[in-house]
């Protein structure tokens, strides 16, 4: 079986090849979640702080790892970093099954961590290589659904797991060895798809400018823009900051559901629901997110951020575990809708597309560090507004993103948040 990438076709196989990248990149510190408690039992003499390290670690050690991976994507070795990335990630894995220390399942979520960070930007970064336009975008809209679904179908059974033994939930880092047995068929993606350009070192775009047209290949304006390294600086900017407004409003849910529902006399499970709901909305719009493109255009965007306005305000009014779960589809329909937006624009941050998957690197980065940053900010802005109950987090981001909101459409006509016809036709 064949697959139109906007190019030419490409075999099913070295899709799928592409696609199983995608299966593990959201899963480190996943298996630590439900055995917290039994790892305090288990380790009575250690601190908080080291159980704590288990799951915030890899997702540190995946950032300065991503950026190397960025970098090395510019080279002729792309499947090698992958291969090595992902023997890295498995073997941190399956030595945690049998570990038996919590030092040293603090050193193997480290390279848990770097195995995921080697592998993180080819997961998009094949896609633009291979796929362009239309093509391109439903791709995008594919990997980040299975990234989710996986996610969801894995927290299930690391539950499930966690049930029977504290080492079993580690059996889920050993997903990649689906990406490993496929690795091979990356070999066959053509050599053009990695084809470089010559990229201007330091320049300003303008209407007269040689070395970089007046608009994309989107038609979006470059007219005033600098480049520097291959990238638009001004766009790299103001995509970053997009996204990681984006990805740190939408994880506000994650980190303060478990506070703000058991107020409300909710259970651990029906917590578990509602999250589950939002993975689960985000993968099933990614399969579609060319049809809805299709259907609202330029509108696109705003769809988007609204759907995240109306859950955010569901959640600060409602007292009821239906309407929760509602409002957990919501935000998680629009940030489904975006995600893929994102990942294509990222491509179009740069003059060469041999720094595609070094772009999705730093996007990439920008969604850990907001990941990262969502407690500390919110702590900040209650201490300002002396405010610390459990309702604050979602009226803080539910007044942030209605004011993105009114961004968002007085800027829809411009790169960030504009949509192109070749999106989706």
């Amino acid at each position: 079986m064949q697959v139109k990438t906007g190019k030419g076709t490409i075999s099913m196989m070295v899709v799928l090849a592409i696609w199983s990248l995608s299966l593990a990149v959201d899963l480190p510190g996943l298996a630590v979640t439900p055995i917290e408690g039994s790892l305090r039992t288990i380790f009575p003499d250690v601190t908080d702080f080291k159980i704590q390290l288990l799951t915030v670690l890899p997702n540190v050690v995946i950032i300065p790892f991503v950026l190397l991976s960025g970098k090395l994507s510019e080279t002729k070795h792309k499947v090698l970093v992958i291969t090595l990335g992902t023997i890295l990630y498995i073997i941190a894995g399956a030595w945690s099954i049998f570990s038996n220390s919590l030092t040293e399942l603090i050193w193997l979520s480290c390279l848990l961590g770097a195995g995921c960070g080697l592998i993180l930007p080819f997961s998009t970064g094949l896609i633009a290589d291979v796929f362009t336009g239309k093509y391109r975008m439903k791709q995008m809209g594919i990997i980040s659904a299975i990234g989710n679904i996986a996610l969801v179908g894995a927290t299930f059974v690391v539950g499930f797991l966690a049930a029977k033994s504290w080492h079993l939930p580690f059996l889920v880092y050993l997903i990649p060895l689906v990406s490993l047995i496929l690795i091979p068929f990356l070999n066959k993606i053509p050599k053009s798809d990695y084809a470089s350009a010559p990229v201007s070192d330091s320049t300003t775009a303008t209407t007269q400018s040689t070395a970089v047209p007046a608009v994309d290949a989107d038609g979006f304006s470059t007219k005033g823009q600098t480049v520097k390294g291959g990238f638009y600086i001004g766009r790299t900017i103001w995509l970053l900051l997009a996204y990681f407004f984006f990805v740190f409003a939408t994880s506000i849910p994650a980190y303060y559901l478990p506070n703000l529902m058991p107020e409300y006399h909710m259970s651990t499970e029906d917590v578990s629901t509602v999250t589950s709901v939002f993975y689960f909305a985000m993968f099933a719009i990614g399969l579609i997110v060319t049809g809805v493109m299709k259907a609202f255009r330029k509108g696109t965007f705003i769809l988007a951020t609204a759907l995240i306005v109306g859950g955010l305000a569901m959640f600060v009014v409602t007292r009821s575990f239906v309407l929760f779960i509602i409002a957990s589809a919501l935000v998680g329909l629009g940030n489904g809708l975006a995600q893929p937006i994102f990942y294509t624009k990222a491509t179009e941050l740069v003059t060469s597309d041999s720094k595609s998957t070094l772009s999705l690197a730093y996007l990439q980065v920008a969604n850990y560090v907001a990941i990262s940053l969502v407690p500390v900010i919110v702590s900040l802005f209650a201490d300002i507004f002396h405010d610390k109950s459990n309702l604050f987090p979602f009226v803080f981001i539910l007044a942030a993103t209605a004011v993105v909101l009114i961004v968002v459409i007085i800027r829809v006509q411009h790169f960030t948040f504009g949509i192109s016809k070749n999106y989706y036709e």
